[in-house]
């Protein structure tokens, strides 16, 4: 019982952090720098639900649920797996060069680390 009442007391200060964090954001909306992160994707049935795409799942889009959801089902098996339920990876661009390459050996001339780092002493 103790570490059911320590874990939602950790949650709970954890969340309150974060929501404290997000009402501290730039004015302007945009963060800038290092805080700078991609936003978020939508979770896969709840982008499948929100079929007019607006943040809102509606009564409507309610009535439409299990037409909705049962297009994720991809084995028609009647059941939702973790595997149905995940975004697919997205395409890597195609290139040219497929393997990586080697690393190159640096020649003489270019020195040793330890002569460059003597350099700037």
């Amino acid at each position: 019982m103790k570490t059911k009442i320590a874990t939602l007391i950790a949650l709970t200060v954890g969340l309150s952090a974060l929501h404290a964090q997000s009402d501290t954001a730039p004015a302007s909306g945009r963060q800038t720098g290092s805080t700078q992160r991609a936003k978020p994707a939508t979770p896969l049935v709840v982008a499948t639900l929100d079929a007019n795409h607006r943040g809102i799942i509606d009564a409507a889009e309610i009535n439409n649920a299990s037409a909705a959801l049962k297009s994720l089902d991809k084995s028609a098996d009647g059941k939702l797996t973790a595997g149905e339920l995940r975004r697919p990876r997205p395409a890597r661009p195609a290139s040219g060069v497929t393997r990586p390459r080697a690393m190159q050996k640096r020649s003489s001339a270019e020195g040793s680390g330890a002569e460059i780092r003597s350099q700037y002493r």
